[in-house]
């Protein structure tokens, strides 16, 4: 009787313990599926910003901008009396 009962605590014991290890890796693995969805939104938000920054430094957007805020051509500012 007494090997029963310690083989049947030796079984409760391992489960618990397969119990415990099972929990901490769906909680890991919740974890990892989280942190994979906020790296696909910061590589879109990287995407979208390494668009709106090519748009914005194009040849042509900076020369109307800097018109707008005062600065002419090299080209004029040397011949300028």
């Amino acid at each position: 009787m007494r090997t029963a009962v310690r083989f049947g605590l030796l079984y409760l014991l391992a489960l618990l313990l397969l119990f415990a290890l099972g929990h901490r890796n769906q909680m890991e693995k919740a974890a990892l599926a989280r942190m994979e969805a906020r790296l696909a939104e910061l590589q879109k938000e990287e995407e979208a910003l390494l668009q709106e920054a090519w748009r914005a430094s194009r040849p042509l957007r900076v020369l109307e901008w800097a018109k707008k805020e005062g600065f002419v051509p090299m080209s004029q500012g040397r011949w300028a009396p």
